[in-house]
């Protein structure tokens, strides 16, 4: 994880990617120091973790956009394709370190909150629910569109390797079907960083007078696991693409 050859535009990216979420999780924090039991702002600090991933797949297909752009001005062959895209990643690579710190913080406040929570009179069927609302769409957030990102990356490299699958449908189809899948992403993306903004705000305002159940305890705390696994994963995989992607920049031959 380096920032040595990154451009200026990269590093904002990167910045402007990661600021953000770790904002929204101070946020939480700030309210925590208030609330009787952290744990119904545990799903709150996930969506705050999953926001900077989000954000950086945005501006990862901006700085695609901007390589094809790039691209047709001045060409470039796999080398320079390579190196574009090697760029378009970092974000994702930054805000999936921060994502994993955060989420692992979350981890320890949720196992801490669990042992040290009383045994609840009552019980809150509505911020249970919204909860795990929150889980699933921070959840499903992140993965789609990082797959979608991840999938775009893959089909770049499959056009500019000569040994590649061949494109069905010639070059203007492939150009359309690049086009929709960035904008599709790009929105993918830009709705999910709204519906997790929405969970922070929603954590952050909503007070349940009761406290959660012994059991939803353990499974906020057991879907918090899931979620640091998760990400862990996302960022092993991306990772491994900044590798192959800068071996391509520096030798000029896709590497699979």
């Amino acid at each position: 994880m380096e920032l040595s050859g990154v451009s200026p535009t990269v590093i904002i990216y990167i910045v402007a990617s990661i600021l953000p979420a770790i904002v929204a999780f101070g946020i939480l924090v700030v309210v925590a120091r208030v609330r009787a039991t952290h744990l119904w702002l545990v799903p709150g600090w996930l969506a705050a973790a999953a926001i900077a991933p989000l954000l950086a797949t945005f501006f990862g297909v901006r700085l695609l956009i901007s390589t094809f752009s790039n691209m047709a001005t001045h060409g470039g062959g796999i080398g320079s394709v390579s190196a574009g895209m090697w760029e378009a990643i970092q974000p994702s690579l930054f805000a999936g370190y921060a994502a994993c710190g955060l989420a692992l913080i979350t981890l320890i406040i949720a196992i801490r909150a669990m042992i040290n929570a009383e045994s609840p009179t009552t019980s809150s069927t509505a911020s249970t629910t919204v909860a795990v609302i929150m889980f699933v769409l921070a959840a499903l957030s992140v993965a789609v569109s990082s797959h979608l990102f991840q999938h775009l990356v893959r089909i770049v490299t499959d056009v500019i390797d000569p040994h590649g699958p061949p494109m069905v449908g010639g070059v203007a189809s492939t150009s359309q079907m690049l086009a929709n899948q960035l904008t599709r992403a790009a929105l993918v993306a830009a709705g999910s960083v709204v519906l997790m903004t929405a969970a922070v705000v929603i954590s952050a305002v909503m007070e349940p007078k009761a406290q959660p159940s012994h059991g939803f305890g353990i499974f906020l705390a057991f879907a918090t696991v899931l979620g640091v696994i998760g990400l862990v994963v996302n960022l092993v995989f991306i990772a491994s693409w900044c590798s192959r992607l800068e071996r391509a920049a520096l030798t000029g031959q896709v590497v699979r």
